[in-house]
């Protein structure tokens, strides 16, 4: 799937398991961006209740379905451009802006 102009894989349903590669996440329902990230590590920050904000999502989308879209992205520091991007062009409802 396109966002912002790059290529995502996905949507996922959130609760799919996810391996361990580096990349930026968006965390989105139907009608709003909920968060983005980036991690070098998509599953141990993913999967479970492992992320923080994940109440957060699930109480930001009320009854919609969470899904996820990922970016392979190795660098870390094009990891941080593309997340700071998005979320300025994004404006996610959860996290830091």
């Amino acid at each position: 799937m396109i966002i912002q102009g790059l290529n995502f894989e996905g949507p996922w349903s959130l609760g799919t398991s996810f391996n361990d590669v580096p990349g930026v996440y968006v965390v989105f329902t139907g009608q709003a961006y909920l968060d983005v990230g980036e991690t070098d590590k998509l599953g141990q920050r993913i999967n479970g209740d492992n992320h923080e904000r994940k109440p957060q999502w699930l109480r930001s989308a009320g009854m919609s379905p969470v899904q996820i879209a990922f970016l392979k992205v190795a660098e870390q520091q094009q990891r941080l451009n593309i997340e700071s991007n998005l979320r300025t062009a994004l404006r996610p409802l959860c996290g830091d802006r």
